[in-house]
């Protein structure tokens, strides 16, 4: 059993914000009319080969994910290193995306709410890079604003791999998904790793 969870804000307004990329990975790995409201998060199920698991877009805030989680896991007796948790980062730029198989927070309150209910960091990340903002003051504002439109199909393409990252992590060690993807480049002409 994993889960698969997407860090976002629930509501229209947010839906195609930079903060809502985990819930845009999500819906490359099924449809949005297959999640359900079960308890604090709409879920879905999946299954990769023999590997059964859920998908889980938080119907609470982005700060508060470890609400929904945490009871989720629990219940279905989830380990925290079955839980793969998928997030925009401003330490990465547009194009980039870094898996982690546990490890520190870097200051994102929604991977500190997992952790604290969860009382575990084990978890494993999918950080995909949106860039940092004119100036860090304006870091509220980025998060929930949207990519500029030449930005567009780099994105279209990272979220792609990001859902076949996914995919691979449900049945490959985390030390090949890293190999496999953490030194890929969207960027428009970024070389390419072999």
């Amino acid at each position: 059993m994993f889960l698969i969870v997407g860090q976002g804000n629930p509501g229209l307004q947010y839906a195609r914000t930079k903060h809502n990329v985990g819930f845009m990975v999500l819906d490359r790995l099924a449809s949005p009319k297959d999640y359900r409201l079960k308890g604090n998060a709409f879920v879905a199920e999946m299954a990769v080969g023999e590997e059964k698991g859920w998908l889980m877009k938080p119907a609470t805030f982005y700060n508060a994910t470890g609400e929904a989680v945490a009871p989720f896991a629990r219940f279905y007796k989830i380990p925290p290193e079955r839980i793969l948790v998928i997030h925009d980062e401003m330490d990465l730029p547009p194009g980039r995306l870094r898996f982690k198989a546990g490890g520190g927070n870097a200051g994102n309150y929604g991977l500190e709410s997992i952790s604290k209910h969860l009382g575990s960091t084990a978890f494993h990340r999918l950080r995909i890079g949106i860039g940092k903002p004119p100036s860090p003051e304006e870091g509220a504002t980025w998060v929930l604003s949207g990519f500029r439109p030449e930005l567009l199909p780099v994105m279209e393409r990272v979220l792609d791999a990001a859902a076949q990252l996914a995919r691979d992590w449900v049945i490959e060690p985390p030390e090949k998904i890293q190999q496999k993807y953490n030194g890929l480049n969207f960027a428009p002409g970024a070389p390419q790793a072999q």
